[in-house]
């Protein structure tokens, strides 16, 4: 079960490391989808919000709710070029305070400080859920996915994309990449895509696809690790982030850990297509 605990600790992450992420990611905070290898970090980026939104068949005038919507990028894609309603969550306040302020008055977005496992959205209310790179932060996966299939209407979607465990992990694997990772990024522990799949089928969701995404994400993390590193570098407040005592240093671990994990297959990258059956 998901403790307030847990998501305190993940809220503060986010917190605590929020202009860290803003300069070095941008305004989408996930993995950039790579088609050609000729794109910035930031169309990389879009390109994923892009996938991912395509998947979920939005239609003018759907309702989606955006679970952990970061800074508000994918919500302001879906309401902005897709007409969508959207309801956004996300548990840090400086994500919160961001993307409130970076949204227009016509947009129709509802920002929410909320836990996904404790929303109220209505039953059967949404066209569509979508989820990138948060379910992984959830201790209680089957109570996460439940909520989406609750919340979905018959013949709703739930698009999630997801860090992944690879399939049978060497023990060296789990004890230097994997166990450190999760510790780091405040990740419960990683399941695989077919672990994700069968959360899904348990929800009562018929899964359409599940596609393996990693060769086209995985250089992210080479490219905002030397973002990164430049920004800590030439500004002394990022360096206080990550060094101080009471700071994030592990995460600056995770930025040469999550490259290995990927190119030993200790970590995959996925995209879970479902849907609620209709009837």
């Amino acid at each position: 079960m998901t403790s307030q605990a847990d998501v305190a600790a993940v809220a503060a992450h986010y917190d605590r490391l929020d202009e860290l992420y803003r300069e070095a990611w941008g305004e989408h905070v996930h993995h950039g989808l790579w088609l050609t290898g000729d794109e910035t970090v930031e169309r990389a980026a879009v390109q994923l919000a892009e996938r991912v939104i395509a998947a979920a068949e939005i239609e003018p005038g759907d309702a989606v709710c955006d679970v952990g919507c970061g800074y508000g990028a994918t919500s302001r894609m879906l309401a902005r070029e897709h007409g969508a309603r959207v309801t956004a969550f996300t548990v840090s306040s400086g994500q919160f305070a961001e993307a409130q302020g970076a949204a227009r008055p016509d947009d129709e977005i509802r920002f929410e400080l909320r836990d996904w496992l404790r929303n109220d959205t209505a039953d059967e209310s949404q066209d569509a859920v979508v989820a990138i790179e948060s379910i992984a932060h959830m201790a209680d996966k089957a109570a996460v996915f439940g909520q989406c299939a609750r919340v979905l209407k018959p013949g709703g979607r739930l698009v999630v994309c997801d860090w992944l465990e690879g399939e049978q992990p060497a023990p060296w694997q789990r004890r230097l990449l994997l166990e450190p990772i999760c510790r780091e990024g405040r990740l419960p522990g990683m399941l695989t895509s077919a672990g994700y799949a069968e959360q899904a089928r348990a929800a009562g969701l018929e899964v359409e696809s599940s596609t393996d995404l990693t060769r086209n994400v995985s250089r992210t993390w080479r490219l905002v690790a030397a973002r990164a590193a430049r920004l800590l570098a030439r500004e002394r407040r990022f360096r206080r982030l990550l060094l101080e005592p009471d700071g994030e240093r592990a995460f600056a671990l995770s930025l040469a850990r999550i490259p290995l994990a990927y190119r030993t297959g200790a970590m995959r990258y996925g995209m879970l297509v479902a849907r609620r059956p209709v009837g």
